[in-house]
């Protein structure tokens, strides 16, 4: 395929998106829970560092987290199912991530050094992925794809947060999971980018 015919199916790909964009219902039950996850990590954030005991906190964190399979499954319930809303719990989810992940590095940073490698690991996918995200953007390829090992990725990455937020000493096996799983999951993603 030459490059006039690789350009042509990615302004067809772009038209066709902003066609679903005017015909999709963006105000629904699932795109609602999906941005009350994001509500829910500027709530982390607050209460980690209004210095709320670390439970509290780690409910906040868990209520978001679980929004994550929520949102889906009453998608597919209720027929409310969107390209958007697929696209936008992807953003969010990553979002989600990076503003827990950050906060927690600052206050590892300002109160207990020791954690902050483990926040390394968590991210490994992140990291990796992000030059494939680059790529896209600057190729103008749709930088949405759900895959199985990403869903995993995200699912082991906040049993790991929540794990490090409650101050688990074993949390590092956790961390050394989460970190070889997303390695495998960002050089995926990065891989598909540079195809």
């Amino acid at each position: 395929m030459g490059k006039e015919e690789k350009r042509r199916k990615r302004k067809e790909k772009i038209k066709e998106i902003k066609q679903e964009i005017k015909k999709e219902v963006l105000l629904n039950v699932p795109n609602t829970i999906t941005m009350l996850r994001l509500v829910s990590a500027f709530v982390f954030v607050l209460l980690l560092f209004l210095g709320y005991d670390r439970w509290v906190v780690a409910v906040v964190f868990v209520f978001g987290a679980l929004t994550d399979s929520l949102d889906g499954q009453l998608a597919r319930t209720l027929k409310q199912t969107t390209k958007v809303g697929a696209r936008l719990d992807q953003i969010v989810d990553r979002i989600f991530v990076v503003m827990i992940v950050v906060s927690l590095g600052v206050y590892f940073y300002l109160y207990s050094h020791e954690k902050i490698f483990i926040l390394f690991l968590i991210m490994s996918r992140e990291i990796i992925g992000l030059p494939g995200v680059i790529i896209r953007l600057f190729r103008r390829v749709d930088t949405y794809e759900v895959k199985y090992i990403g869903k995993a990725t995200t699912v082991i990455q906040f049993l790991a947060i929540g794990v490090v937020v409650l101050g688990a000493s074993w949390s590092i096996y956790l961390a050394i999971l989460t970190c070889i799983i997303g390695i495998l999951s960002g050089f995926d993603y990065l891989k598909d980018s540079v195809a």
